[in-house]
């Protein structure tokens, strides 16, 4: 193995090149300005959609999603009914070479760091951790117990307003979701009662209260239970918790604010880890609000399989769940959030340093949580937003703060490379404001493409519908082509298609008269931007600066376009604008010898170009199913003078 042909690619997700130069130019991010000096930087045209599903499998396979087969987070089958819609994350989906396997096809040893779309893992030698995680709030494949909220006591605990979810995806979804399934908050009210019966209670504790704390495994029956008794103590209330009434073998001791250890349990077979923290504790009105983190599996989520405990033994249980569903559902507060991207970020650390000892010519790694926190707090960065000042001080440092661990991990992967190894820094998509949601399936069913069950609004009747949507601004004809209980036959299709797209070119906002939706691509226009293909959909769409589609469907009368509210929907976010938009774009750093430190490329270079670019620096043949080709770096000024005597 040649050490200068070593190639560290970390993935940031949904990185938007203003605001990172702002954080950078703040003097927040030391390590990462340190890189730019080093680095040829590009700006990136990603996908379309601009999303995390086809970006992230385009940037490891040089294919389009055309290609790829997967064209959203959300990919409808053919010959499937519409409302059984697959993972799009789901490797098996996937039909394209990545780079680890093309290293690992030409012998050199490969580490794949949870990397979105890349599990299960095909056959080979790679080491793999990961790649199934909880991307877009779909429930992650090795998550055993969700994350959740005890709460009890006055209206006020646990009543927070649900968040409008913008992809539509509800809570527990795994392989198969449904257009007008309702969703879970993460909410779980448990009834204080008076204590009977405990043991083994500290000195001078007296209970005032207790409750049992149900935990369900997910997607399964299996449920098993923590015992909780709350009261009083020299230094404050205090909440216990045991697996009996016997404090003897509490798992967790909690003040305000306070975390527990690790509680190790089981389900079905698998083994998982998952924390508490105390949010509020008011023991005169017996309010309670105790948050409880994801149980992710310590097993079954690595190759070769005896890794994953080896993992757990040095770096500690997996922390993966950090998504914007908690603090938007009001189960978790900003400050818990930013705590868990800290040991988030803090297990990843540890990792890379754990698997970097063994000898590996490429290593993947994708960090997903710059893309969390502006889906949470970007309407603190933006005036356009009408609430932009609501929160802004709160939002900004959360922001802030999670650059910083971005720039701290970059820091702990710079210091494990060596002078003529790759380093590229790449990110899927941009991210820009959204301060209005537009509910595109109320808007199909008021121009008559949808139709809506006579007993329930809120769900779908198939056998009327002629089109529905999905997440970002995806469109299906409900056709025969498709499925064989489609209403719209084949000749049909074409029809229908540009009765939607010309309802779409015409959609103005009524709030400012504006038009809103900036491009409609049918087959053709699809195909230029690598959409093609037996699952591409049969219309997309983007959408002015501003605006996001959201899917499921509200009741009859609801207005179709909402303004977002900070840190309870999106009020930032990719996937509806046009790949071709500043709101979109996003950047790739690349370090290595043959590239001028400090270079910016002349142009933009498009998401499909980076992995056959990437593959040529270090020496081995681009995937073999790559629609892209390796970049002339000479011609876009970022190659280094080649030294003469």
């Amino acid at each position: 193995m040649n050490p200068g042909h070593r190639l560290f690619l970390l993935g940031v997700d949904g990185l938007p090149p203003g605001h990172f130069s702002r954080f950078v130019e703040e003097g927040l991010l030391p390590n990462c300005k340190a890189l730019i000096r080093e680095s040829a930087s590009f700006d990136v045209v990603p996908t379309l959609p601009a999303l995390t599903a086809p970006g992230w499998m385009t940037i490891a396979s040089g294919a389009h999603p055309g290609t790829i087969g997967v064209s959203s987070i959300l990919q409808p089958q053919r010959g499937q009914p519409p409302d059984l819609i697959r993972n799009g994350f789901d490797r098996r989906l996937s039909r394209v070479e990545y780079l680890w396997e093309t290293f690992d096809a030409q012998g050199l040893p490969a580490i794949v760091l949870k990397y979105p779309g890349s599990w299960p893992p095909r056959e080979g030698g790679w080491v793999q951790v990961d790649g199934a995680g909880g991307y877009a709030d779909i429930t992650c494949e090795f998550e055993a117990v969700s994350s959740g909220a005890y709460v009890a006591g006055p209206a006020e605990y646990g009543q927070e307003k649900p968040a409008h979810d913008a992809c539509g995806i509800p809570r527990g979804y795994r392989d198969h979701w449904r257009i007008d399934a309702g969703g879970e908050s993460g909410l779980l009210p448990v009834t204080p009662r008076a204590p009977l019966g405990w043991r083994n209670l500290p000195h001078g504790f007296e209970p005032v209260f207790e409750c049992v704390l149900p935990i369900l495994a997910t997607g399964r029956r299996a449920r098993t239970i923590l015992h909780a008794v709350a009261g009083r103590i020299a230094g404050g209330p205090r909440l216990i918790v045991a697996a009996s009434r016997d404090a003897a073998g509490a798992v967790a001791d909690l003040g305000a604010g306070a975390w527990s250890g690790w509680i190790q349990g089981g389900a079905a077979g698998s083994a998982y880890a998952l924390r508490l923290k105390l949010l509020e504790l008011d023991l005169e009105r017996r309010g309670l609000h105790l948050y409880r983190t994801q149980g992710h599996r310590t097993d079954g989520f690595t190759r070769p399989a005896d890794l994953a405990q080896e993992l757990v033994l040095a770096c500690g249980p997996v922390v993966e769940w950090a998504g914007t569903f908690d603090v938007m559902n009001g189960l978790a507060d900003l400050d818990t959030e930013l705590e868990l991207y800290d040991a988030h970020t803090a297990w990843l650390e540890r990792a890379v340093e754990h698997l970097a000892a063994r000898p590996w010519s490429g290593f993947f790694l994708q960090w997903h949580l710059i893309e969390y926190a502006h889906h949470v707090a970007g309407a603190a960065l933006d005036g356009d937003h009408p609430l932009h000042a609501r929160d802004q001080e709160r939002h900004l440092a959360f922001l802030r703060q999670t650059y910083r661990l971005l720039d701290r991990l970059v820091g702990s992967v710079t210091r494990l490379l060596e002078p003529g190894d790759t380093l590229a820094l790449v990110s899927d998509h941009g991210h820009d404001l959204v301060h209005s949601l537009f509910h595109v399936n109320d808007f199909l069913r008021d121009s008559g493409f949808l139709a809506t069950a006579g007993d329930d609004p809120l769900r779908v009747d198939w056998s009327r519908t002629r089109a529905y949507a999905l997440f970002p601004g995806v469109v299906y004809v409900n056709s025969r082509l498709w499925w064989n209980g489609g209403i719209v036959e084949a000749e049909e299709v074409p029809i229908v298609r540009d009765k939607l797209a010309s309802a779409l070119r015409g959609l103005v906002d009524p709030r400012t008269g504006r038009a809103v939706v900036d491009g409609v691509f049918g087959p053709r226009e699809m195909a230029a931007f690598g959409q093609s293909g037996p699952q591409a959909p049969d219309l997309m769409f983007t959408m002015a600066r501003g605006y996001e589609p959201a899917t499921r469907l509200q009741p009859p009368g609801s207005p179709v376009f909402v303004l977002t509210e900070p840190g309870r929907e999106l009020t930032s976010g990719h996937g509806s604008f046009h790949p071709l938009s500043p709101s979109a774009r996003t950047l790739a750093l690349i370090r290595h010898p043959e590239l001028a430190p400090g270079s910016r490329a002349a142009t933009p270079v498009h998401l499909v170009d980076l992995a056959p670019t990437l593959a040529a620096l270090a020496g081995v043949r681009p995937p073999q199913d790559a629609d892209g080709r390796c970049l002339d770096l000479a011609a876009l000024g970022v190659r280094a003078a080649v030294r003469t005597r």
